[in-house]
């Protein structure tokens, strides 16, 4: 069934589940002091690691392996015995999805969406005929659902269990029966790599993991242990294998609140250490047409790249990536090219909110007429306002403000008025 269809059935059931909203607004997220925190733990990481840590120390990076040790990193993900109806495998994060086109595949990505409880983004649903059409304006609407996959970044747990943790200053939680308006939003697949899906505790992440494969919506960045928090995610479309990675990097010290995942424990993918997610991406290289890495990393409400952030760009570009998208911040941060490929700090908050702050949908259209290649055919940046528990397409003098602001944060590319992104 095609993705539109799919999403018309979604909102019939989200409107028969109505829910009244109470409509107050959450002041942007505060945290530790992270710049101070994050060379602690790459100090800490190197230094000392933790004994429930798991050591890779392999270097699998694809420009130091053989042929026969490349084919070592190949796994099948043309079979399983986990199928579902549709051919998808969620144990090994393996999808199959139809493009529109039998010669491009478009992929959308949004940074920061949030749908915790009494917060006003969830609370303008629920007064707008629990419809999460009436969030957007025609156009972007359009564009997400249009999109043959669309991710963004998931930054909740969706549980009634569990405590909220101690120490932490803001702490998010989505009902889980609210999951399913993700349908209704065209989403493809959630990043579950940041510093929120574990506000709850293990329980509510273990929820959380359990109400979206209840779901099929794929996720990527978190897990029952750091093999499946790790797990790539492969979606084979038009003939072609793309494949998602996603990491975090933030609560930048030893000891964070957002557990990590280990052997035996629940826990997110994280990455100051770059050595796992080398490997990862390499295999995900090793295994795909085209490799995305997404990522949340930067410091809140700092328009700033940090050096952490270029030299782990660096590392996942070595190891094989073909485009890096960011988020955490809040905001929008700079466009640069490393080694050709483009990097994306920060799309800013998506969804997140009742504030009045720029953000942007970024779109990858793959040429994938050729029989042995994947070709960038376009990336374009749709400058985009949330504000009010909406999000909208910009027009007019907005959409050129908000490319000018961007154009002055670039470092290494250049997006046009129309929205086209290039390295310059």
């Amino acid at each position: 069934m095609m993705k539109k269809n799919l999403i018309v059935l979604n909102l019939i059931l989200c409107m028969l589940t109505v829910l009244c909203g109470c409509d107050f607004n959450l002041p942007l997220m505060a945290s530790r002091d992270e710049e101070d925190h994050v060379k602690a733990e790459i100090e800490y990481y190197h230094t000392e690691k933790a004994d429930n840590s798991v050591d890779i120390t392999q270097d699998n990076s694809e420009s130091d392996q053989s042929e026969t040790d490349r084919e070592d990193t190949l796994v099948d993900i043309t079979q399983s015995d986990t199928l579902t109806s549709d051919g998808d495998d969620y144990d090994g994060k393996i999808f199959y999805r139809e493009a529109a086109s039998p010669d491009e595949v478009t992929l959308s990505f949004a940074g920061d969406f949030c749908l915790t409880e009494g917060c006003s983004v969830l609370s303008y649903i629920k007064h707008h005929d629990n419809d999460p059409k009436n969030s957007f304006n025609e156009e972007l609407y359009n564009r997400m659902v249009d999109s043959d996959i669309f991710m963004l970044n998931n930054e909740y747990p969706y549980s009634t269990r569990g405590e909220a943790l101690a120490d932490k200053l803001y702490t998010f939680r989505a009902d889980p029966a609210d999951a399913s308006l993700l349908m209704g939003f065209g989403v493809d697949i959630v990043s579950l790599a940041n510093n929120h899906v574990y506000d709850y505790g293990e329980t509510a992440l273990n929820d959380t993991l359990d109400t979206l494969a209840g779901i099929d919506m794929p996720y990527v960045g978190a897990g029952r242990n750091i093999e499946e928090a790790s797990r790539p995610a492969y979606f084979n479309i038009n003939g072609k294998t793309i494949a998602i990675v996603s990491a975090t990097q933030i609560e930048g010290y030893a000891n964070p609140e957002t557990k990590e995942a280990t052997e035996t424990s629940s826990g997110v993918f994280r990455c100051l250490d770059t050595t796992r997610l080398k490997a990862v991406i390499a295999e995900a290289r090793a295994n795909s047409d085209y490799v995305i890495f997404f990522v949340h990393w930067g410091t809140e409400l700092v328009v700033d790249i940090r050096d952490w952030q270029v030299s782990t760009a660096r590392d996942a570009i070595e190891a094989g990536a073909d485009l890096i998208i960011g988020a955490h911040p809040h905001i929008l941060q700079g466009i640069d090219y490393i080694e050709g490929k483009p990097v994306f700090y920060s799309l800013g908050n998506y969804l997140f909110n009742s504030n009045t702050l720029d953000t942007a949908l970024v779109t990858l259209t793959l040429d994938t007429s050729c029989a042995d290649a994947v070709d960038v055919k376009s990336i374009e940046f749709i400058p985009c306002i949330q504000g009010g528990g909406q999000t909208v397409e910009a027009s007019g003098s907005d959409w050129n403000r908000i490319i000018d602001y961007e154009n002055s944060l670039c470092m290494g590319a250049y997006v046009d008025y129309d929205g086209y992104v290039s390295s310059r």
